[in-house]
């Protein structure tokens, strides 16, 4: 019979064990009398031909036995009487039972916890209509451009463009706007991605039109049961929003040209539909709340006219691939599109190496099934280095339930010999083992689950930080349930096939004689003692991983920023959306600096568009009076727009020239303060003072830039980054459009006591000023470190872990030694050994196991570490000092847990042991 067959005809049989062992007897008497019938028609007598048929049948309760197993009544019956026993086993040692579901169920519940955020970060697709069919253009376009990719386009049947709102609130008519998550996109969004609307309907290809020609929106599930309480008449109703700062590249100083003046109070929307309760959104661990035709762009953000700019890049594409079309086929499509429509802007003023820098743009179109994330490009590497953790850890914990096993298959060797000599089989008494094994793994898979929602929680606060806050479902669902089923099964057959195998390979005479007590011994030895070298080996590969991750956080921390980052509170505040333009945004900020600047507690402040560890980043290209100009990536350097007296409060010492002061203003020639490594770079030591520099973030007109001060090398955005070439214009003075202001202000006391005196001051010069939020430095170069915080904290935690289990480990095998040789130890110090050197023997022993693990975990994070040399900061991967300080810690935890095992070595009694001998 086909195997497949097979076992689905047990397993029919198992849930109707009663009708089949009826139809088993019936089948058995039919062919009794049959041949019963048979002989009396030979002519025999009727007892003497049933006689007849039994004989020649044979024996019918072995028959019946034998289909009862074929059948698979024996096999349900079996199974039930082995979950039974190995359930009064568990309960007759619950010590045993306690140390290894916990151990199990640390090691499951680590896993399963990693699993379930990469699940939900890397692995899971979006709930829509076939979603490996889209695709995402890896670069910001402006509204313009999306519309001509949009339609000229040969490998997309649909394309939407999206816009992420920042700083976006919203709220009912007479209420308060509180924040919320907001989503500008096209038309055809919804029937892009194949989502259509559960009450009323979607945004159409018809509200975006024309500019503000269509002002509705459609709300999420949650939002509607958050703010309209389910309300079935919720279509049709009214909601106010607005955003502030957005995330866009701008170049040019017209970028704000041609908005309408209004009231900063945003746009008034009509709620034309609710989506699908499975949908939320694009992006991964931001659900959308509100979707709003991005036509309505220049209401929601008002000072923001960005609709018909061609100079902002705003807009994100997704697009659905036609049948047939790859990712690599498509970029490439959109690549020559792109090239053709960025020479059709420039048009003739293009010079042959711009036109040799546009031939080299490469647009690449990636997987968009799995929407956007900035989560899956901060997270990725570090949670595929946790999941190796945690597998690691996993495989520690298995390893150590396997040992004790083993010991404990060791001590019952007595009663498998018993039951073998009472004619049970191998193969059932293995079977039993496993059934043991199974309980084990479903118990620690079950504990461990309740392990895994605990620890997603505790993960998904590690990933959040300050203004990061993720929103991630942390309810198990079926992909959960199927990893930790399959991940218990799994441990079950790692810990429990060897010990299980062991535990039925023995010679029964020799058992039940006790004959072979010191080859037992010595056989049981073998394999625990690999057991321990290889979790040994593997602490000290976690060990060493976490110890160099620890080294780089604070390296990173305690690193010289180039100024004092203590007492520093950061403002940021969106000038454009209340309707200042041009000068105005200036003197506005100089106003509140001055406000500030008077405040009690106030040692210092000044402001700048990028901010320190916050706001955005900011290059163009820049050349050398009277220097040929070097290549693209030579000119290239980066810059922000800062207020009068940046330096001197912030605390960038200035090498050379002056500061920025109130006198650099519009009508003042321009000048601007170059770094140290920009002023090496294209002085060569010489003084850059009074030289001129020419920039063009248009790539239009060159501005002049007198060099009036060199300022030493500053980390302002990322503990990361090597000191690129920087140079600083004054905020009176923009090379760009101006987007936000960034304060910087020096306090005396604590800084997150100032929040609410700053808030007053800021409305009091004007309400409708949006503030970005208000943070001490500190906590924003903290938020900067959650990456390297995360994998540090986890990967510190499950090394410890992996150490204390190893130690329990080592300790199981030493207190079986000693247990096991309890006779030799009394012997020996009946012939004049001393305590310490039962201790020495021991120790000896225990140490020589640790070495060899040490030597084997050495090697193997050698390798290791280098995998993982890009996440390092400031120590080598091979770092001498770390593993030698690793190595000293496991030794320490080594002799710790040999030292209970000696110390009872040490206290037998010699005339007892010889007398039990």
């Amino acid at each position: 019979m086909n195997p497949i067959r097979t076992i689905w005809f047990k397993a029919r049989s198992l849930g109707r064990r009663r009708a089949v062992k009826q139809e088993i007897d019936e089948e058995l008497r039919f062919h009794l009398e049959r041949r019963t019938a048979e002989n009396i028609a030979g002519g025999m007598s009727p007892e003497e031909a049933a006689r007849e048929a039994r004989k020649r049948f044979g024996n019918v309760q072995t028959v019946r036995e034998q289909c009862r197993e074929r059948r698979g009544v024996n096999f349900g019956e079996t199974t039930l009487q082995d979950l039974r026993f190995g359930l009064r086993m568990l309960r007759k040692n619950p010590g045993f039972t306690t140390v290894a579901v916990l151990t199990l169920a640390l090691g499951i519940g680590a896993n399963t916890a990693i699993f379930g955020l990469m699940d939900h970060v890397m692995l899971r697709l979006l709930p829509v209509r076939n979603p490996q069919e889209l695709s995402v253009v890896e670069r910001q376009f402006s509204h313009p451009q999306f519309e001509r990719i949009r339609d000229l386009n040969k490998v997309f049947s649909e394309m939407a463009g999206t816009h992420p709102l920042a700083n976006f609130a919203v709220g009912l008519p007479g209420q308060t706007p509180g924040e919320a998550a907001g989503e500008l996109v096209s038309g055809s969004y919804f029937s892009t991605l194949g989502v259509s609307a559960a009450l009323g309907r979607t945004i159409l290809p018809e509200d975006d039109r024309s500019p503000e020609c269509s002002p509705v929106a459609v709300i999420s599930d949650s939002f509607w049961k958050r703010a309209f309480g389910g309300a079935a008449d919720v279509v049709g109703r009214k909601i106010n929003v607005r955003s502030g700062s957005g995330n866009a590249g701008t170049s040019g100083l017209d970028i704000y040209e041609g908005a309408a003046a209004r009231s900063g109070e945003g746009a008034v929307l009509t709620v034309v539909g609710v989506a699908p309760p499975q949908f939320f959104g694009d992006t991964v661990g931001t659900p959308t709340d509100v979707w709003i035709p991005v036509a309505m762009e220049p209401a929601v953000m008002p000072g923001r006219p960005w609709l018909n700019k061609g100079n902002v890049r705003w807009i994100t594409i997704v697009g659905r691939r036609k049948p047939g079309i790859s990712e690599e086929q498509a970029g490439a499509a959109i690549t020559v599109l792109w090239r053709q429509l960025w020479m059709d802007e420039a048009g003739a003023k293009l010079t042959e190496e711009e036109k040799r820098y546009i031939s080299q743009e490469m647009i690449k179109v990636e997987s968009g099934g799995k929407g956007f994330s900035q989560l899956r490009s901060q997270y990725s590497q570090p949670l595929e280095i946790l999941m190796t953790v945690v597998g690691l850890v996993l495989l520690i914990a298995c390893l150590n339930v396997a040992n004790l096993l083993m010991a404990r298959g060791a001590v019952r060797r007595r009663e498998m010999a018993v039951r073998l000599a009472l004619g049970a089989a191998r193969a059932r008494l293995m079977r039993q083992s496993l059934t043991e094994c199974l309980l084990l793994g479903v118990l620690g898979g079950a504990f461990g689950l309740l392990l895994a929602f605990a620890g997603t929680r505790i993960l998904v606060s590690l990933v959040s930080s300050g203004n990061q806050t993720i929103h991630l479902p942390l309810r198990p669902d079926w992909r959960v349930l199927v990893f930790t089923a399959g991940l218990s099964l799994l441990t079950t057959i790692l810990f429990g096939l060897a010990p299980a195998f062991r535990a039925t390979r023995i010679r029964v005479a020799d058992t039940l004689k006790d004959a072979a007590r010191g080859t037992a011994n010595q056989q049981r030895g073998g394999p625990g003692k690999i057991l321990v070298i290889a979790q040994v080996a593997v602490a000290m590969v976690l060990l060493i991983s976490a110890s160099l991750f620890v080294r780089t956080l604070y390296n990173l921390r305690t690193q010289d920023v180039g100024y004092d980052p203590d007492h520093l509170v950061m403002m940021g505040l969106d000038p454009i959306s209340a309707g200042y333009r041009g000068d105005d945004i200036g003197r506005v900020c100089q106003n509140i600096l001055n406000r500030i600047a008077a405040l009690p507690g106030v040692r210092c402040a000044t402001f700048s568009e990028n901010g320190l560890f916050s706001g955005t980043e900011s290059s163009t290209q820049v050349s050398v009076e009277g220097v040929k100009p070097g290549t693209e990536e030579e000119q290239r350097a980066r810059f922000d727009q800062v207020g009068p007296g940046y330096f001197s409060n912030v605390g960038m010492p200035l090498l050379l020239g002056r500061d920025m002061t109130e006198r650099d203003g519009p009508a003042a020639p321009r000048v601007t303060v170059i770094n140290e490594t920009m002023a090496k770079f294209l002085f060569h030591g010489s003084n850059p003072i009074g030289k001129r520099l020419f920039t063009s973030v248009t790539g239009l007109e060159r501005i002049p830039l007198e060099i009036v001060g060199v300022a030493r090398d500053a980390q302002d955005h990322s503990f990361w980054a090597k000191p690129v070439r920087r140079f600083y214009v004054s905020y009176f003075q923009p090379i760009d459009g101006i987007t936000t202001a960034n304060f910087e202000i020096r306090v005396l006391g604590n800084p997150g006591s100032f929040a609410a005196t700053l808030r007053r001051e800021v409305q009091e010069v004007d309400r409708q000023l949006m503030i970005l939020g208000i943070q001490d430095l500190n906590s924003l170069m903290d938020q900067s470190l959650v990456q390297t915080r995360l994998i540090t904290k986890l990967s510190s935690f499950f090394g410890l872990l992996a150490a204390v289990l190893a130690a329990i480990g080592l300790y199981g095998v030493m207190a079986y030694e000693v247990s096991q040789r309890t006779s030799e130890f009394g012997i020996r110090m009946a012939l004049g050994a001393q305590r310490k050197d039962v201790l020495s023997l021991v120790f000896g022993k225990g140490m020589r196991l640790v070495l060899v693990g040490a030597i084997i975990g050495l090697a193997g994070a050698t390798a290791a570490t280098r995998l993982v040399s890009s996440l390092l900061y400031g120590v080598s991967a091979t770092d001498p000092l770390t593993f030698a300080g690793v190595s000293l810690l496991l030794a320490t935890v080594a002799l710790l847990a040999i030292w209970l095992p000696a110390r009872r070595a040490t206290r037998v009694d010699p005339m007892v042991a010889l007398r039990y001998e």
